[in-house]
Protein backbone atom coordinates (compact mmCIF):
# COMPACT_ATOMS: atom_id res chain seq x y z
CA UNK A 1 0.00 0.00 0.00
CA UNK A 2 1.56 3.26 -0.81
CA UNK A 3 -0.81 7.11 -0.67
CA UNK A 4 1.25 9.90 -2.85
CA UNK A 5 0.44 13.04 -4.59
CA UNK A 6 -1.49 12.45 -7.51
CA UNK A 7 0.42 13.28 -11.08
CA UNK A 8 0.46 12.79 -14.97
CA UNK A 9 1.02 9.60 -14.68
CA UNK A 10 -1.75 8.47 -12.33
CA UNK A 11 -4.39 10.60 -14.60
CA UNK A 12 -5.58 7.16 -17.02
CA UNK A 13 -5.83 4.99 -14.45
CA UNK A 14 -8.45 7.73 -12.06
CA UNK A 15 -10.11 8.84 -14.65
CA UNK A 16 -10.60 5.34 -15.78
CA UNK A 17 -12.11 4.52 -12.62
CA UNK A 18 -14.34 7.96 -12.36
CA UNK A 19 -15.56 6.67 -14.99
CA UNK A 20 -16.61 3.32 -14.61
CA UNK A 21 -18.01 3.84 -11.67
CA UNK A 22 -19.96 6.85 -13.31
CA UNK A 23 -21.83 4.31 -15.27
CA UNK A 24 -23.01 2.56 -11.23
CA UNK A 25 -26.34 3.22 -10.44
CA UNK A 26 -25.35 4.75 -6.83
CA UNK A 27 -23.08 7.09 -8.47
CA UNK A 28 -25.07 10.31 -9.55
CA UNK A 29 -21.97 12.22 -11.27
CA UNK A 30 -21.54 12.54 -14.82
CA UNK A 31 -18.68 10.83 -16.99
CA UNK A 32 -15.92 13.60 -17.73
CA UNK A 33 -13.68 13.58 -21.03
CA UNK A 34 -9.95 13.09 -19.55
CA UNK A 35 -8.95 17.07 -19.89
CA UNK A 36 -11.86 18.06 -18.11
CA UNK A 37 -10.75 15.37 -15.32
CA UNK A 38 -7.61 16.49 -15.59
CA UNK A 39 -8.66 20.63 -14.72
CA UNK A 40 -10.74 19.33 -11.97
CA UNK A 41 -8.76 16.74 -9.99
CA UNK A 42 -4.65 17.20 -10.88
CA UNK A 43 -2.45 18.87 -8.24
CA UNK A 44 -2.26 22.59 -9.51
CA UNK A 45 -2.13 26.11 -8.22
CA UNK A 46 -4.25 28.92 -9.38
CA UNK A 47 -4.64 32.56 -8.57
CA UNK A 48 -7.14 31.57 -5.41
CA UNK A 49 -6.53 28.32 -4.53
CA UNK A 50 -4.31 25.09 -4.68
CA UNK A 51 -5.93 21.56 -5.97
CA UNK A 52 -4.58 18.58 -3.30
CA UNK A 53 -5.33 14.76 -4.69
CA UNK A 54 -3.57 11.96 -3.12
CA UNK A 55 -4.02 8.55 -4.73
CA UNK A 56 -4.28 5.06 -3.02
CA UNK A 57 -1.68 2.46 -4.78
CA UNK A 58 -1.29 -1.28 -3.98
CA UNK A 59 0.95 -2.90 -6.48
CA UNK A 60 1.00 -0.30 -9.35
CA UNK A 61 -2.54 -0.16 -9.18
CA UNK A 62 -5.14 2.92 -8.44
CA UNK A 63 -7.13 1.42 -5.81
CA UNK A 64 -8.98 5.03 -4.59
CA UNK A 65 -7.97 8.82 -4.73
CA UNK A 66 -9.44 11.79 -3.18
CA UNK A 67 -9.11 15.37 -3.59
CA UNK A 68 -9.90 18.38 -2.13
CA UNK A 69 -8.82 22.51 -2.95
CA UNK A 70 -7.46 24.70 -0.41
CA UNK A 71 -8.80 28.14 -0.87
CA UNK A 72 -5.99 30.38 0.25
CA UNK A 73 -8.14 33.92 -0.33
CA UNK A 74 -10.79 32.44 1.65
CA UNK A 75 -8.92 30.41 4.23
CA UNK A 76 -10.86 27.30 3.41
CA UNK A 77 -10.12 23.55 3.06
CA UNK A 78 -12.79 21.45 0.66
CA UNK A 79 -13.20 17.83 0.00
CA UNK A 80 -14.16 17.31 -4.07
CA UNK A 81 -13.92 13.69 -4.01
CA UNK A 82 -13.30 10.51 -2.95
CA UNK A 83 -13.71 7.35 -4.47
CA UNK A 84 -12.18 3.94 -4.13
CA UNK A 85 -13.00 0.91 -6.48
CA UNK A 86 -16.13 -1.11 -5.65
CA UNK A 87 -13.74 -4.10 -5.73
CA UNK A 88 -11.35 -3.06 -2.81
CA UNK A 89 -14.16 -1.89 -0.43
CA UNK A 90 -14.63 -1.95 3.06
CA UNK A 91 -10.51 -2.56 2.87
CA UNK A 92 -10.38 0.99 5.19
CA UNK A 93 -8.63 2.70 1.59
CA UNK A 94 -11.18 5.99 2.46
CA UNK A 95 -10.01 6.11 5.83
CA UNK A 96 -6.88 5.63 4.88
CA UNK A 97 -7.00 8.50 2.15
CA UNK A 98 -9.09 11.18 4.14
CA UNK A 99 -6.88 11.01 7.20
CA UNK A 100 -4.05 11.38 4.98
CA UNK A 101 -5.29 14.08 3.91
CA UNK A 102 -6.45 15.42 6.73
CA UNK A 103 -2.97 15.05 8.40
CA UNK A 104 -1.19 17.06 4.84
CA UNK A 105 -4.01 20.06 5.58
CA UNK A 106 -2.71 20.21 8.94
CA UNK A 107 0.90 19.87 8.51
CA UNK A 108 0.91 22.22 5.10
CA UNK A 109 -1.88 24.80 5.47
CA UNK A 110 -1.83 26.04 9.31
CA UNK A 111 -4.28 28.36 8.87
CA UNK A 112 -7.15 25.97 7.44
CA UNK A 113 -8.95 25.38 10.96
CA UNK A 114 -12.11 23.42 9.26
CA UNK A 115 -12.56 20.94 5.96
CA UNK A 116 -15.84 21.04 4.61
CA UNK A 117 -18.14 19.81 1.91
CA UNK A 118 -20.60 22.21 0.64
CA UNK A 119 -21.21 24.36 -2.69
CA UNK A 120 -19.00 27.02 -2.29
CA UNK A 121 -16.09 24.33 -3.43
CA UNK A 122 -14.86 26.13 -6.67
CA UNK A 123 -14.58 22.68 -8.31
CA UNK A 124 -17.95 21.44 -9.56
CA UNK A 125 -19.48 18.26 -10.60
CA UNK A 126 -22.18 18.04 -12.70
CA UNK A 127 -24.06 15.36 -11.93
CA UNK A 128 -27.76 13.15 -13.22
CA UNK A 129 -31.28 13.78 -12.32
CA UNK A 130 -32.25 10.52 -11.28
CA UNK A 131 -35.58 9.50 -13.57
CA UNK A 132 -34.58 11.82 -16.60
CA UNK A 133 -33.07 10.52 -19.62
CA UNK A 134 -30.45 13.05 -19.79
CA UNK A 135 -31.12 15.90 -17.46
CA UNK A 136 -28.14 17.55 -15.26
CA UNK A 137 -27.32 20.47 -12.48
CA UNK A 138 -23.81 21.38 -12.61
CA UNK A 139 -22.72 21.41 -9.19
CA UNK A 140 -23.85 18.98 -5.80
CA UNK A 141 -24.16 21.18 -2.85
CA UNK A 142 -23.11 18.90 -0.35
CA UNK A 143 -22.93 15.50 0.14
CA UNK A 144 -25.91 13.15 -1.17
CA UNK A 145 -27.82 11.84 1.78
CA UNK A 146 -28.69 8.94 0.25
CA UNK A 147 -25.35 7.91 -0.58
CA UNK A 148 -23.24 5.66 1.53
CA UNK A 149 -20.85 8.81 1.23
CA UNK A 150 -22.89 10.55 3.65
CA UNK A 151 -22.40 7.83 6.18
CA UNK A 152 -19.05 7.62 5.70
CA UNK A 153 -18.51 11.22 6.59
CA UNK A 154 -20.74 11.03 9.17
CA UNK A 155 -18.17 7.68 10.52
CA UNK A 156 -15.49 10.32 10.18
CA UNK A 157 -16.36 12.95 12.87
CA UNK A 158 -18.05 15.42 10.29
CA UNK A 159 -21.01 17.01 11.40
CA UNK A 160 -23.98 18.64 9.28
CA UNK A 161 -24.49 21.71 9.88
CA UNK A 162 -27.21 22.76 7.11
CA UNK A 163 -29.36 20.94 4.28
CA UNK A 164 -29.70 21.34 0.61
CA UNK A 165 -32.34 20.55 -0.91
CA UNK A 166 -32.70 20.18 -5.10
CA UNK A 167 -35.44 20.97 -6.99
CA UNK A 168 -36.49 19.97 -10.22
CA UNK A 169 -38.93 20.89 -12.78
CA UNK A 170 -39.84 20.41 -16.78
CA UNK A 171 -40.42 23.68 -18.00
CA UNK A 172 -41.66 22.67 -21.56
CA UNK A 173 -45.35 23.87 -22.34
CA UNK A 174 -45.23 26.12 -18.79
CA UNK A 175 -47.81 28.22 -19.07
CA UNK A 176 -49.36 31.04 -16.17
CA UNK A 177 -51.39 29.90 -13.73
CA UNK A 178 -54.67 31.54 -13.21
CA UNK A 179 -53.35 32.65 -9.71
CA UNK A 180 -50.21 33.97 -10.67
CA UNK A 181 -52.28 35.97 -13.69
CA UNK A 182 -54.50 37.38 -10.93
CA UNK A 183 -51.58 38.41 -9.09
CA UNK A 184 -50.12 39.80 -12.14
CA UNK A 185 -52.84 42.31 -12.58
CA UNK A 186 -52.93 42.81 -9.39
CA UNK A 187 -49.46 44.53 -9.25
CA UNK A 188 -49.76 46.52 -12.24
CA UNK A 189 -52.94 48.01 -10.21
CA UNK A 190 -50.03 49.00 -7.58
CA UNK A 191 -48.04 50.18 -10.34
CA UNK A 192 -45.66 47.69 -10.03
CA UNK A 193 -44.64 45.41 -13.18
CA UNK A 194 -42.69 42.66 -14.41
CA UNK A 195 -40.21 43.90 -17.26
CA UNK A 196 -36.53 43.17 -18.54
CA UNK A 197 -33.89 45.43 -17.15
CA UNK A 198 -32.46 48.56 -18.95
CA UNK A 199 -29.61 50.50 -17.91
CA UNK A 200 -32.01 53.17 -17.49
CA UNK A 201 -33.41 51.87 -14.35
CA UNK A 202 -32.91 53.06 -11.64
CA UNK A 203 -32.56 51.77 -7.94
CA UNK A 204 -30.11 48.74 -8.84
CA UNK A 205 -27.53 49.45 -5.90
CA UNK A 206 -30.71 49.83 -3.14
CA UNK A 207 -31.79 46.54 -4.23
CA UNK A 208 -28.97 44.82 -4.09
CA UNK A 209 -27.33 46.46 -1.37
CA UNK A 210 -30.40 45.59 0.55
CA UNK A 211 -30.18 41.91 -0.78
CA UNK A 212 -26.70 42.01 0.48
CA UNK A 213 -25.42 39.25 -1.63
CA UNK A 214 -22.04 40.86 -3.91
CA UNK A 215 -21.70 37.88 -6.19
CA UNK A 216 -25.59 38.69 -7.92
CA UNK A 217 -24.66 42.25 -7.99
CA UNK A 218 -21.85 41.99 -9.95
CA UNK A 219 -23.47 38.94 -12.13
CA UNK A 220 -26.50 41.07 -12.42
CA UNK A 221 -24.74 44.49 -13.21
CA UNK A 222 -22.70 43.06 -15.61
CA UNK A 223 -25.71 41.17 -17.80
CA UNK A 224 -27.38 44.51 -17.72
CA UNK A 225 -24.15 46.12 -19.71
CA UNK A 226 -23.89 43.19 -22.09
CA UNK A 227 -27.84 43.59 -22.77
CA UNK A 228 -28.09 40.21 -21.47
CA UNK A 229 -31.72 39.20 -20.20
CA UNK A 230 -32.60 40.24 -16.46
CA UNK A 231 -36.18 40.11 -15.65
CA UNK A 232 -36.89 42.64 -13.07
CA UNK A 233 -39.91 44.12 -11.05
CA UNK A 234 -40.11 47.93 -11.14
CA UNK A 235 -42.36 50.94 -9.94
CA UNK A 236 -41.85 54.38 -11.62
CA UNK A 237 -38.92 53.13 -12.97
CA UNK A 238 -37.16 51.73 -10.07
CA UNK A 239 -35.84 48.22 -9.63
CA UNK A 240 -37.46 46.88 -6.55
CA UNK A 241 -36.90 43.24 -7.35
CA UNK A 242 -34.89 40.62 -9.80
CA UNK A 243 -34.09 37.37 -11.24
CA UNK A 244 -31.95 36.38 -14.11
CA UNK A 245 -29.86 36.32 -15.99
CA UNK A 246 -32.09 34.04 -18.23
CA UNK A 247 -29.64 32.01 -20.23
CA UNK A 248 -30.49 28.39 -21.89
CA UNK A 249 -27.33 25.82 -21.70
CA UNK A 250 -25.88 23.26 -23.92
CA UNK A 251 -28.02 21.01 -21.73
CA UNK A 252 -31.27 22.60 -22.44
CA UNK A 253 -31.50 23.48 -18.62
CA UNK A 254 -32.50 26.91 -18.29
CA UNK A 255 -30.30 29.13 -15.83
CA UNK A 256 -30.27 31.87 -13.78
CA UNK A 257 -28.41 33.42 -10.46
CA UNK A 258 -30.85 34.10 -8.18
CA UNK A 259 -34.12 35.83 -7.27
CA UNK A 260 -34.51 38.75 -4.82
CA UNK A 261 -36.66 41.28 -3.71
CA UNK A 262 -36.62 44.76 -1.77
CA UNK A 263 -37.71 43.96 1.80
CA UNK A 264 -39.97 47.27 1.52
CA UNK A 265 -41.87 45.82 -0.99
CA UNK A 266 -42.15 41.96 0.48
CA UNK A 267 -45.14 40.37 1.26
CA UNK A 268 -47.00 41.57 -2.38
CA UNK A 269 -46.56 38.18 -3.96
CA UNK A 270 -43.91 40.24 -6.26
CA UNK A 271 -41.27 37.15 -5.69
CA UNK A 272 -44.12 34.51 -6.75
CA UNK A 273 -44.84 36.77 -9.70
CA UNK A 274 -41.11 36.76 -10.64
CA UNK A 275 -40.27 33.04 -10.42
CA UNK A 276 -43.58 32.65 -12.94
CA UNK A 277 -42.01 34.54 -14.94
CA UNK A 278 -38.94 33.39 -15.29
CA UNK A 279 -40.10 30.11 -16.06
CA UNK A 280 -42.38 31.64 -18.47
CA UNK A 281 -39.78 33.26 -20.32
CA UNK A 282 -37.10 30.49 -20.18
CA UNK A 283 -39.30 28.48 -21.53
CA UNK A 284 -39.58 30.90 -24.66
CA UNK A 285 -36.36 30.99 -25.48
CA UNK A 286 -35.75 27.46 -25.74
CA UNK A 287 -35.26 25.87 -22.15
CA UNK A 288 -36.31 22.45 -21.40
CA UNK A 289 -36.30 22.43 -17.52
CA UNK A 290 -34.77 24.01 -14.36
CA UNK A 291 -33.13 22.79 -11.32
CA UNK A 292 -32.29 25.15 -8.01
CA UNK A 293 -31.00 24.19 -4.72
CA UNK A 294 -32.02 26.08 -1.30
CA UNK A 295 -32.10 25.64 2.28
CA UNK A 296 -34.50 23.65 3.29
CA UNK A 297 -35.21 26.29 6.08
CA UNK A 298 -35.67 29.01 3.37
CA UNK A 299 -39.18 30.15 2.66
CA UNK A 300 -38.67 30.57 -0.44
CA UNK A 301 -38.73 26.92 -1.22
CA UNK A 302 -42.66 27.39 -1.00
CA UNK A 303 -42.73 29.36 -4.18
CA UNK A 304 -40.78 26.58 -5.83
CA UNK A 305 -43.00 24.13 -4.80
CA UNK A 306 -46.24 26.28 -5.57
CA UNK A 307 -44.72 26.24 -8.91
CA UNK A 308 -44.50 22.76 -8.87
CA UNK A 309 -41.10 22.02 -8.60
CA UNK A 310 -40.03 18.62 -6.54
CA UNK A 311 -37.27 17.71 -4.50
CA UNK A 312 -35.08 15.12 -6.58
CA UNK A 313 -31.96 14.99 -3.97
CA UNK A 314 -31.11 16.20 -0.55
CA UNK A 315 -27.39 17.16 0.23
CA UNK A 316 -25.81 17.57 3.48
CA UNK A 317 -23.28 20.74 4.26
CA UNK A 318 -21.00 18.75 6.35
CA UNK A 319 -17.79 20.45 8.29
CA UNK A 320 -15.02 18.29 10.57
CA UNK A 321 -12.88 20.85 13.16
CA UNK A 322 -8.98 20.06 12.37
CA UNK A 323 -7.24 22.62 14.16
Amino acid sequence: MHISMMSTEHVDACHMLFNEISQTKDFLYKPLDKLSFEEKFLNRKTEAYDIISFVYEKESVILGFISGVMHRERKKAYITMILVDPTYRRQHIGKSLLNHFELFIKEKYASMKTIDLVFFNPITLTWKIPHTSSDDHPNSPGVDMDSTAFIFFKAMGYDTFAIQNSYYKDIRNYQYSKDILTRIETLKQKDINIVYATENHEGFDQLFNNLNNPLWKKEIKDAIIAHKPVLIAETKGKMIGFTGPLAVQPSLRGYFTGIGVHSDYRGLSIGKVLFSSLCYHLNEIGAHYMTLFTGENNPARHIYENEGFKIVRSWADMRKEIS
